[in-house]
């Protein structure tokens, strides 16, 4: 933890540096808060943090002097968005939403906490990633703590590749989020059965699903969170007690939140890819049709740390010239300790032109994977046909038939041919 200016001065003496985070995508962190102070109420959440080597610098959102590029290099990795109340940051040079957005274009990752009094600019930020904050709170009828807007939640809908199950509920105090219909956003954490969002509490008011928590991983494979809450992150929720448990479960989600956010886990990487003719070893340019090729592609998941092999059994291939014209789903074979091996035995189809060999790997908390080669296919030569077809069976017999009972006839033909005026000369005497 430092101030931005030693922070601007170490970037630029340790611009090429190799980093050793645990992060695939670096250990530079900015936290931007409404005031620098307000630091204290996460002090659990920052040590979590720093113990998993990241490097985190303290902002206040309305500092004039806060920047997220130097001499054309992002000075941070990640962006943590704990302002939901500054009303300066749409006028602010580098941390106004179009300087967010390209921070994520850029592969950065954020992390965005939002309230129920968040400026129109955080819920503008927000929408950007195709996820709403609501303007009322959610309540609780029954599964809550003290007050009925300090609810209880364990309900996990998102996929297991970004949090997995908890050990114990999740103390929420905010609002609520709608989450859009792309495919790359995800709700990840709702409330129970019995919340719902408003204005005031009243017991008459029917339950509704609410979503309290969802991520977005852009087409880059950049990572976006939003939690509806900044009491979620707090020491107070982490140590409060919840009935049955001594604990509540907010470090567990945070955790593995953050990891999945900030490139921990489910990241995953092609190794090597090859194509050849069976057989074969060589990797070729062109193939003829109708050519037995072996594919194979290697990936690898980062996982704990490290770098480990990935399994699947919906990795899928496809041949492609404008259309499909073969879909297959890969096999998974031995491989080695740091990546998974794919591999699919097939058949080139019966058409010449350019084709793509191409992988395109997407689900759900997962970076998304992108393989393609271009090959050849061409015809076969004229001396490349078979001799025989047994396709033109009926033809050979029939052509053979013919020859057959030309030479029959003929044969019979000549054999006769001279008796008949014998016959006659012979009558006449």
């Amino acid at each position: 933890m430092r101030s931005f200016t030693s922070l601007i001065t170490l970037v630029a003496s340790s611009l090429f540096v190799l980093s050793e985070a645990r992060s695939v995508s670096g250990n530079r962190v900015l936290v931007l808060l409404d005031a620098v102070s307000e630091k204290d109420n996460y002090i659990q959440f920052w040590s979590h943090l720093e113990e998993r080597d990241f490097d985190l610098t303290f902002s206040s959102a309305d500092d004039a002097q806060a920047q997220l590029v130097y001499f054309g290099e992002d000075i941070f990795n990640h962006i943590i968005h704990f302002a939901p109340n500054s009303k300066g940051m749409a006028q602010h040079k580098a941390l106004n939403n179009i300087q967010l957005v390209d921070f994520v274009n850029r592969g950065g990752n954020l992390l965005i906490a939002a309230s129920p009094e968040a400026t129109d600019n955080v819920r503008a930020l927000a929408a950007e990633f195709d996820i709403e904050v609501e303007t009322d709170k959610v309540y609780d009828h029954n599964a809550y703590k003290e007050e009925h807007d300090k609810i209880v939640t364990d309900k996990i809908v998102g996929p297991s590749t970004i949090v997995d199950a908890l050990s114990a509920p999740i103390l929420y105090s905010g609002t609520g989020l709608v989450v859009g219909s792309l495919p790359l956003s995800s709700a990840v954490l709702n409330v129970g059965s019995s919340g719902f969002i408003s204005d005031s509490y009243s017991k008459r008011r029917e339950a509704s699903p609410v979503t309290l928590a969802a991520t977005m991983q852009t087409r880059n494979s950049a990572r976006v969170a939003v939690v509806g809450s900044l009491d979620v992150f707090s020491d107070n929720f982490v140590d409060a007690e919840i009935e049955s448990y001594d604990k509540t479960g907010n470090e567990e989600f945070i955790n593995q939140l953050t990891q999945w956010t900030f490139q921990e886990k489910s990241v995953l990487k092609i190794v090597d890819r090859l194509h050849h003719k069976e057989n074969e070893t060589e990797q070729l340019d062109w193939y003829r049709v109708k050519d037995d090729v072996v594919y194979t592609i290697d990936i690898s998941e980062y996982k704990n740390d490290k770098w480990v092999p990935f399994k699947a059994d919906d990795v899928q291939l496809e041949v492609i010239m404008l259309d499909p014209y073969i879909r297959t789903t890969l096999k998974q074979v031995p491989g080695d300790e740091t990546f998974g091996r794919f591999e699919s035995h097939l058949r080139l189809p019966d058409v010449y032109g350019v084709f793509t060999f191409k992988v395109n790997y997407k689900r759900a908390g997962y970076t998304y994977l992108k393989a393609e080669d271009r090959v050849s296919i061409r015809p076969f030569r004229h001396n490349e046909y078979p001799r025989f077809l047994t396709a033109a069976l009926p033809y050979y017999i029939s052509t053979g038939s013919m020859i057959v009972g030309f030479l029959v006839f003929s044969a019979v033909w000549l054999s006769t041919w001279g008796k008949e005026p014998a016959v006659k000369k012979a009558k006449s005497n």
